[in-house]
């Protein structure tokens, strides 16, 4: 079966296996503005296991330089940020992973098109780049690559948008219609979701102790941290980093005598308090093992660690009531649920993949659907503002459902991949909460190097994770200013229009305008434009090691600056300065300007 449509500039061809009776496949389209919908349908008489199928669309490959998606993206050997691909590799979209989503754009930073696939629950094929045999872009979905439960009837709706507006409207135009196919059924975000965070992982690993952990929180609270995150090694005793003991989810006793008072000592130090647990590994090590040995999606022989299926009904319940029972018990402030994306089933094996009784659903996107819901619920009847944090991968747009804080994908040391996905993360996520990921640096680096760590991640909740107990005085004194200039710059950092140019570069000038204020970070060192927009008051901040800051104003303007060095000390104040084109100020490494526009 193959069915074509012409429709301005998209060519686009529907095709799909026939089945022995009848199944009916219907395209469609339709335009509101600069939107092209395209409308797929398919029916059978009978409840129909669906027959894989494709909706191909393609355009002329012109003016477009670069493709936004949610992850990366492309060939190995030939592979870079935001990069145009071959047409033939793909990623898999689908619940608790990234949304079907993408947008080519221009070097300029304007959209050419910009699409979103409706389906945001099932497993999706998403290809998207160069298609070479045309010289043209392509936009490939590829449905029912796995099977799927019978079924009569599928809908679905693939978005392309062409508006001339910049690349970053045009995703957020994405993020709201997702929004509404889900009824803005987002979970609420609450205001300790928006203040930094404090995590154990990078610092101690499993290594942990409960009067270490005071230690930190004491010292962390004093600095500006809101919350904790205590990670991996509070339910065990082995200290090597593998799931073999993840599934009983104790407390270990040697390492937390006392949790409940542990836990409310650190709240009395005006800490919220979150955990972590590992959703769907269940361990040989544990005394649970037993119980769903046969429950599996799959084994790990190497990990001696299973991965739960959700698809049982006795699975949902299990994790449902352990993270119910801890929160009760410890009166826990969120969970950090970490590898929902393990729930895949192009990774399932064996029985997973024939039929089972026991299951009330052969869909695995639907059981983790009821599986987090219930999560989200049961929680929220305990307290409604529970923090729960995903990272990247699974950060596609139903996740926005099940958890109101998402943060970057592990990147130890790595600033720049921290600022790049905190980007990306703003771009698509709407407000639900954007952390960093926890970061952590050398205690022998300089303070203007360290810095970048906080500087890169402006845009977002810091999650700082060193030892604060070790780091030298002129390191605590960095994180406390670091820490009190985000608190300061907070609503503009957050709340503001947030832009930035040259995604692809990963983000190398960024800036959040609120009213007259504005804060621009820049990391390379590239000419800065400012006042643009009826700004009066502006922060540039200096993150491309560098000792200047080169400024460009297309207005005469009469201005005051201050110049500040990375622990926030003035170096010096410049008054009524006469800003006309490019001026190149004398800032230091991972400093900053404050430009005040003079009423005279």
């Amino acid at each position: 079966m193959k069915k074509l449509l012409s429709v301005g500039q998209f060519n686009i061809c529907l095709e799909g296996e026939e089945l022995p009776g009848s199944l009916l496949y219907g395209l469609s389209t339709r335009n509101e503005g600069d939107v092209l919908f395209i409308d797929l349908l398919i029916k059978a008489e009978l409840p129909t296991v669906f027959p894989p199928c494709r909706l191909d669309v393609s355009c002329d490959l012109n003016d477009m330089h670069s493709l936004w998606t949610p992850c990366l993206h492309g060939h190995p050997k030939s592979i870079r940020n935001k990069g145009i691909p071959e047409i033939w590799t793909n990623f898999s979209s689908h619940i608790s992973h990234v949304s079907p989503v993408g947008c080519f754009y221009n070097v300029q930073g304007q959209n050419k098109v910009a699409f979103a696939f409706s389906d945001i629950k099932n497993i999706v094929r998403v290809h998207a780049g160069a298609y070479e045999e045309e010289t043209a872009a392509k936009i490939i979905m590829h449905l029912f690559s796995t099977p799927t439960e019978p079924m009569t009837e599928y809908r679905a709706t693939l978005r392309l948008d062409v508006a001339d507006v910049n690349y970053h409207q045009a995703i957020s135009g994405l993020s709201r219609w997702h929004e509404t196919l889900m009824d803005s059924s987002q979970m609420p975000v609450p205001a300790p979701a928006m203040e930094p965070v404090y995590s154990t992982w990078y610092a101690f690993h499993q290594q942990l102790s409960q009067d270490g952990i005071e230690q930190q929180c004491k010292i962390a609270a004093e600095m500006g941290c809101k919350t904790i995150i205590l990670d991996d090694g509070w339910q065990t005793d082995d200290s090597n980093r593998g799931y073999k003991y993840c599934g009983d989810w104790e407390v270990s006793a040697n390492r937390f005598p006392d949790m409940a008072a542990h836990v409310k000592r650190v709240q009395a130090m005006g800490m919220k308090y979150m955990l972590w647990l590992s959703v769907p590994f269940v361990g040989r090590g544990c005394r649970v093992w037993q119980d769903f040995e046969s429950n599996l999606l799959f084994y790990s022989e190497k990990n001696q660690t299973g991965t739960l299926d959700p698809r049982y009904p006795k699975v949902r319940e299990f994790l449902v009531g352990t993270y119910t029972r801890l929160v009760q018990e410890y009166n826990l402030d969120g969970l950090k649920l970490d590898f929902i994306d393990e729930f895949d089933m192009s990774f399932a094996t064996g029985t997973a993949l024939e039929p089972d009784k026991d299951r009330d659903t052969e869909s695995l996107p639907e059981a983790v659907d009821r599986l987090m819901m219930a999560v989200r619920k049961s929680l929220q009847a305990i307290n409604s503002d529970i923090l729960i944090e995903f990272r990247q991968r699974y950060i596609g747009s139903m996740i926005r459902k099940y958890g109101n804080i998402f943060r970057v994908h592990d990147c130890p040391h790595d600033s720049i991949t921290n600022r790049a996905g905190i980007m990306d993360l703003r771009l698509f996520s709407g407000d639900t909460a954007v952390h960093s990921d926890m970061f952590i640096w050398s205690e022998t680096d300089t303070v203007e190097s360290a810095s970048l760590q906080f500087i890169n991640t402006l845009f977002s909740v810091p999650q700082i994770s060193p030892n604060l107990g070790t780091l030298p005085d002129e390191h605590l004194q960095m994180c406390r200013h670091w820490l009190s200039f985000w608190k300061e710059h907070k609503q503009v950092l957050l709340q503001g229009e947030l832009r930035s140019c040259y995604p692809e570069m990963h983000y190398p000038i960024i800036e959040s305008q609120l009213g007259i204020e504005k804060v621009i970070t820049l990391h390379a060192a590239m000419i800065c434009d400012i006042f643009t927009n009826k700004e009066e008051s502006i922060t540039v901040v200096n993150g491309a090691m560098v000792e200047r800051i080169c400024i460009k104003t297309s207005i005469n303007v009469l201005a005051n600056i201050s110049v500040f060095n990375c622990l926030g000390k003035k170096v010096c104040d410049l008054p009524e300065v006469e800003l006309t084109g490019i001026k190149e100020i004398p800032v230091p490494k991972s400093g900053y300007l404050k430009i005040e526009k003079s009423n005279i």
